[in-house]
This record gives structure tokens, sequence and C-alpha cells, in this order.
């Protein structure tokens, strides 16, 4: 993959609001995937940008000419792209390149490592202290691109103040085919934080789905010390409460619920009616329209 518009943008908003970019580190060198009405959008906020620019170059010119980077530094297994720091991040990294750039863009390479924790604890180890990282992954969809698909409540547990990040937000957009950058994605959405839920986040799409992040490091300390823990399984170890979805608790709500309950647990007929009335739910819970979870963005 490389840089879609969303995650550009992303970049370019923290650069405003002053988030240090002077050394940065691609995790594999990217290339910039820029629709023309997005790249009028990125020349709003950055006149005269990228001049003669073509479909999917590197993005070295994009860091230079709209985040004022100096340095620009690509790591890579190979050097088939011109990367200039090769290692594999199935294994950890030397200390020369622990806390040393202000900026990590990864823009599509986590999936297709083996060894992820170790691979994310690289990535948050070469961020030094007030530096941020900047992510896009497939979250939906899009079995077999890589090794893995990753969910929201995998990046809000890592990027937890524990393993000294601040997280900034996550937001999903739907794509139209499986190469996702082939036209501009769709309605993008915001999404709460399971913990805050209360509930799991899930997603079914019709379409692939892509994931953007970023977080910032607050502080240099043992990454994943101790490892995280899902948010609803964490709470019920805590609280000793029920670890049922919510998608099945709407049981108790209904009218005469005791007796009905009986019947739609014990017959064969009520747990038909019971499976396809939770799967209802279920389904609903799981929609980008469940206002609780997702919150939709420009």
């Amino acid at each position: 993959m490389g840089i879609l518009y969303r995650q550009a943008n992303m970049l370019l908003d923290a650069h405003r609001a002053g988030t240090q970019m002077d050394r940065v580190v691609m995790i594999g060198r990217q290339s910039l995937f820029l629709h023309g009405s997005e790249l009028r959008k990125i020349r709003k906020v950055c006149p005269g940008a990228l001049p003669n620019y073509k479909w999917a170059e590197y993005a070295d010119r994009f860091l230079r000419e709209c985040l004022d980077a100096k340095e620009i530094h690509a790591l890579d297994y190979s050097s088939f792209e011109g990367a200039d720091i090769l290692h594999d991040l199935n294994r950890p990294i030397p200390g020369s390149l622990m806390s040393g750039f202000d900026l990590v863009i990864e823009g599509g390479t986590l999936e297709h490592v083996f060894n992820f924790p170790i691979a994310i604890a690289n990535l948050m180890g070469m961020t030094k202290v007030g530096g941020a990282i900047f992510g896009s992954t497939v979250a939906n969809n899009l079995c077999g691109h890589g090794f893995y698909q990753f969910s929201p409540e995998l990046i809000f547990r890592i990027f937890a103040a524990e393993n000294g990040f601040a997280l900034g937000e996550i937001v999903v957009a739907e794509a139209r085919y499986p190469g996702v950058e082939l036209t501009p994605l769709s309605a993008a959405f915001k999404i709460t934080d399971p913990a805050q839920v209360g509930d799991r986040v899930g997603v079914m799409s019709r379409r692939p789905l892509m994931m953007f992040f970023h977080a910032r490091k607050t502080a240099d300390t043992e990454i994943f010390a101790k490892p995280p823990l899902q948010s609803d399984y964490a709470a019920a170890w805590t609280t000793k409460a029920s670890v049922e979805p919510q998608t099945r608790r709407w049981l108790k709500f209904l009218p005469g619920h005791i007796l009905l309950r009986r019947w739609l647990d014990d017959s064969s007929a009520g747990r038909h009616v019971r499976n396809w009335l939770t799967g209802r739910v279920q389904v609903k819970s799981f929609s980008l329209s469940n206002k609780r979870a997702f919150t939709r963005v420009s």
C-alpha cells in the first residue's frame, strides 16, 4: 500500500498543530496515492505543493514540501524500493535506531510481518518522546492481503499510557475495491474505545475497510511489560460482570421475559427465534451506523 489521502490529511493536521516532523522514517518506502479531488484538498492546506504530481510517486516530496521534513529514511527488509535502513521487523531493532525519529509512518507493512508484537514494538521504540506514529492498515474484507487483519480494540490497547503513548484517534473508511488506492475512500468514521462503549466494537462491512490511527509518545517505558488485555474480559475479571455481548442482553427487557426466555432457551422453535433475533441485533451492532461506536467525520 502507501500513503492515502486520509493518512496524508491526518499528517497535515498534526503538522499544523505543532507535531515535530524533522526526522522521519517510513516503514517501507511509501508511495503517495492522491486522486485529483484529493490533491486539490492537499493544495488548499499546502499551497503550490507537489507540482507535476505523478500517481504513486514516492512520498518524499510530500514529506518535505508539506510537513517540512528535514531528514527522510525508509526501513525495509530489502533495498528493492530504495530503503536506506535494512532490518527484518520480525526481530528487535538495534539500539542505534531506538528513539531516533520524530515521525514514524506505517503505510501497510504490519499485516505482512509474522511477529506482529515485535514489529509494532519496534515502531514504538524508534519514536522519540514527543514524536508520533501514524499508521494505516487493513481492518476488514481483505483476508489474504497479508497475514493479519486488525481490530480497533488492538490499537486502543497497544497505544496506552502504560506503554508510553497517548492515542490520538482511530478512523475507518470503506474502499470500493481490494486495491484500496484505486478510488477515493468513502465516508470515514471515528471509532470510540470499546472500553468506553462497554461492549465489543466490530464491523460487518460490505466493502474492504481501512483503519487509520496516530499516537504520540509521552514517555520512554518498557513496551508491553504487561501484555495488553481485551477490554471486555479485563472488565469481567475485575468486576465479575458478564462478558455476554450486549447483543444478547436484549432478552431481559422482553415483557414476561422469564417465561418467554424459558421458551426461547428450551424449545427448538424458541431457539430458532432467539438465534434469529440475536443475529439481527448483532448485525445492527456491528454496523457503521452504530452511533455508540462510530461517529462520521468529514
